[in-house]
Parts: C-alpha cells; structure tokens; sequence
C-alpha cells in the first residue's frame, strides 16, 4: 500500500475481530486499532474503513454468558456469538459504540466508516464442513417461540396453522435447516414462518448496531451477498429489504467471488442482476470483488476483473474494490485499469437507449433450501438468471433497473405508465423514466398483504403489448412449475 494512487485506491478497510481487541473485559486494545488505522491515514493518505467482527467473540463472553455460543441444528456448539442472546449482544454493541466513538475521534479526518459485522455477509454459515447454517442455540428457539406466541398465542392455532402436533410452546421447534437436505421448493408455512423470523430478527440486529455506529459519528454499511441462487436462504438474502432501506444504512458493498455455484467462473453479466437489485433502493452501491488462489493466469484475472467492474458500474455500483488480493494482485497501474474500464462505445446510447424494468421476487428465491444435489441442475435459480441476465446483455444500449419487492416495483411500474415524474418513483435507477420493455418474474410464495398489489402490477403488465412486456416463471420442481401460493400473516 505504499503507493495505492498508482492503483486509483481512495480508500482500504480492515477487519478487526472482537476477540483481538478486548481479550479481557473492559479493556480495549485502543492502541491496537490506533495502528491499524495510522499504518494507512498517516502513510497513505487513504481513507479508512472498519470492519468490526463482533461475531469472534473474546473467551470472556462464553465464561460469563456460557449460553452465548451460536449452535446448529444437530446441538453443535461453536466459539461464535449468538446474536439472539440479549446480555451479550448488549455488550457487543456497547462495544461497537465505544470503538467507533474512539475512531472518529482520534482520526476524523481519515476513518470515515464501521461495519458492525455478526457474521458473514448477513446470515449464519457458522461451518462450512456442516453446512448447518442458521443459530440453533437455546436463546434462539426462546426468540422464535416467543415471535410466534405474540402472533398466535395458542399452540392449538400454530399447529393447524403447521399441520403439526406439538403438545406445549416447548415443545416446539422449527424445520431443521440443512443444505443438501431439501430438493426443490419448499412452500410449507413452518419453513415460511420460520424465514419470516429469520429475516425480521436479523434485520433489527444490523440496523440496531448501524444505529450505534451513526450516533458515535461514523458512516455505516453493511456487504450484500450474491443473490438470486439456491443460496439465497442459506445466507438469509432477504433481510436487504430491511436493511437497504433502513435510514441507520449509509451504503452498501456487494461482494462476489466471480464463481458460480458449479465451481465454474461467473459471467459477469449477472453483476447486472444482483448489483441493480441492491442499487434500486437507492443508497450509494460498491461492487467487491473477492480475488481467489485458483483464478488462473494473472492476465484471466485482470481482464474477469475488469469485465465485473464494467458490469457493476452499469448496474448502478459507485465504486469497485477488491478483497483477498494481498499475494495475488499488486496494487498498480494494471489493477486500476481493470478497476476503471473505459466506457462502452455503442451506437444506440445517443439516442437514449431502452430502459428495462425486470421484477424477481428475492422471498420466491428463498424457496430453496441450499444447492440442489439430487437434481440434474444443482442451481437452477442461478441458471435462469443467468440467462435472462445474458439476453438483457445482449444489446449495449439497454439499461435495467432490477426490484425485488412488488411494492417498490409496482411504485416505478404504475409511476412510469402514468408518466408520473422522479418523485412518483422509488427507485433512483430509473428516475422515473417510463419502462420501455418490463419483465415480471412470477413470484413463488406471497403474503395476503400483498394480493392487492400483485393484482395490479398483473393487470398494468397485461395491458402492455406484447412487445413491451414478458412474463417469466421460476424453476420450481416440475416442468409445469408450481401455483402461486398465498400465506395468511401470523
């Protein structure tokens, strides 16, 4: 880093695990994380960006709070913070509050950002070797039994709701979520209630903690996962509902390591898709890039970079980086290339182009348990985007504003048929600039709130004609698909 201008870099982060800076409690390693930070504000003129790791809890908080540790569905512990037990995640945030006071307070000019993280990207992949991805330790079923009894205070009511038989609250428990386990989609209401807490719970966690960050002076984010894959529910996608939209968000990094489910290198184009997604909300967007050990030639590697970056910053991204590049890239001229492509040359952007509004429903994508091993295709939700982002690719003139809820996109639909102005739209994407084609993914599963919109976003599709409007389904279990299915709210 000693000369990040050659490489066109503004700015670096640095993850910080909770366990490294407080191994005794009450006593923050302040000068640690002074350094840290003064190696790039004082060498490097660098801005500087903070990634508190609070799920790596120190050995004090297990000592204290032995229930504290995050478990899976088969009782496996692991030296992770569960964010569901309430002392302890009380004390992580009051930690997250003193560490950024202490940063923006000591290095104003050039620490502009902190990242509360608890865990990776959103959601729990506490093991790899498991594939066990969501918190199963007591404080987590207390959370969920209470979520659901708030709702539905008979056990009686929950199991004709389930189609279960749970003699008592403690009895019950939520579907053992195992990837590998489930093939095709899942539309029974005890998954559905289940990631409907998942993503409710989670959310209020990230936005508390943006929050603590805010009032201790600093600007917050949080990194995105890839989406529209069979591991949408893996890494509980869903919750950037809540959280783009949160006013504790500053912005947002969606990172990806250009490979595909199958292990094969992405097609860049798919940026499109899943960067526009996150950008439709309108909080300012960056595109990372995870740089792999086994990414080929050092040239591949640079000109795949520089293939994402195009795709990103056509999607909407206001800036690209890289992570895990440390031994595998230099920082340099060839690194800011990729990073800054020149623009597309193309006849029809004089003209303005066509702007194309494409709906996926991101609840319908949690439908899957995880990757489909059974199955002739073990990723048909990245197969089918990844064709639709290829054809919408296909023209160099065509923009496309991606929503992934009705509201949000009925909101740009019925504002642009109607030609209503910027205002009328929620989507900075599109500005509201009237659709010149739309693509309606149908959705899987809905709630009955959102009946009345879905009948007329369907009705102001229908009356497009045919060249300005396509209606696709996703992949479901059989080549007919599945029927729409409605759940009662809780």
């Amino acid at each position: 880093m000693e000369s990040p201008a050659g490489a066109g870099l503004t700015s670096v982060m640095f993850s910080s695990p909770w366990s490294w800076f407080e191994l005794e409690q009450g006593s923050i390693r302040f000068d640690y994380l002074d350094w840290v930070a003064e190696s790039a504000c004082s060498n490097t003129g660098l801005k500087v960006a903070f990634l508190l790791d609070m799920v790596r809890a120190p050995a004090w908080v297990f000592k204290q709070w032995p229930d504290a540790r995050a478990a899976d569905s088969h009782g496996r512990k692991y030296e992770l913070l569960s964010w569901f037990h309430a002392d302890a995640r009380k004390a992580a945030l009051q930690v997250v509050s003193e560490v950024t006071k202490h940063l923006m307070d000591t290095h104003r000019d050039c620490v502009v950002a902190v990242q509360p993280v608890f865990n990776n990207e959103y959601e729990a992949r506490y093991t790899q070797e498991h594939d066990c991805y969501q918190d199963y330790s007591a404080p987590a079923m207390t959370a969920f039994r209470t979520w659901l009894r708030s709702r539905r205070p008979r056990i009686e009511d929950m199991n004709a709701r389930w189609g279960s038989a749970f003699g008592s609250w403690e009895e019950l428990t939520p579907p053992v979520l195992e990837a590998g386990s489930f093939t095709g989609v899942d539309m029974s209401p005890r998954y559905w209630d289940f990631l409907h807490w998942r993503e409710a719970a989670g959310a209020e966690v990230f936005n508390g903690a943006c929050a603590a960050v805010q009032a201790a002076g600093a600007l917050c984010f949080h990194h995105v996962p890839e989406s529209f894959t069979v591991l949408d529910a893996v890494y509980g996608t869903s919750m950037i509902k809540h959280i783009a939209a949160s006013p504790h968000t500053d912005f947002l990094i969606v990172g990806s390591g250009l490979r595909t489910p199958y292990g094969t290198v992405l097609n860049p184009t798919k940026l499109r898709m899943f960067v526009g997604a996150v950008a439709s909300y309108g909080k300012p967007v960056h595109f990372e890039a995870a740089i792999r050990q086994d990414g080929g030639s050092s040239m591949a590697a640079y000109e795949l970079l520089g293939s994402a970056a195009r795709n990103a910053l056509l999607a909407g991204a206001r800036g690209l980086g890289v992570t895990g590049w440390l031994g595998r890239l230099k920082p340099d001229a060839q690194l800011a290339a990729a990073l800054q492509p020149p623009p597309l040359e193309c006849r029809g952007a004089g003209r303005g182009g066509e702007l194309v509004g494409v709906f996926i429903h991101i609840d319908s994508c949690m439908a899957w348990h995880g990757l489909q091993w059974h199955s002739a295709r073990k990723d048909p939700l990245h197969d089918f985007v990844q064709d639709l982002a290829d054809t919408l690719s296909a023209r160099c003139d065509t923009d496309v504003v991606v929503h992934v809820e009705l509201e949000r996109f009925a909101a740009d639909l019925l504002g642009s048929s109607t030609g209503g102005g910027a205002g009328s739209s929620s989507s900075s994407r599109s500005g509201g600039r009237r659709f010149d084609r739309v693509i309606f993914v149908e959705p899987l599963v809905l709630t009955a709130k959102e009946l009345d919109t879905y009948a007329l976003v369907k009705a102001a599709v229908a009356s497009l004609p045919p060249s300005r409007a396509a209606v696709m389904r996703l992949p479901a279990n059989n080549t007919a698909g599945v029927l729409l299915q409605v759940h009662e709210e809780l």
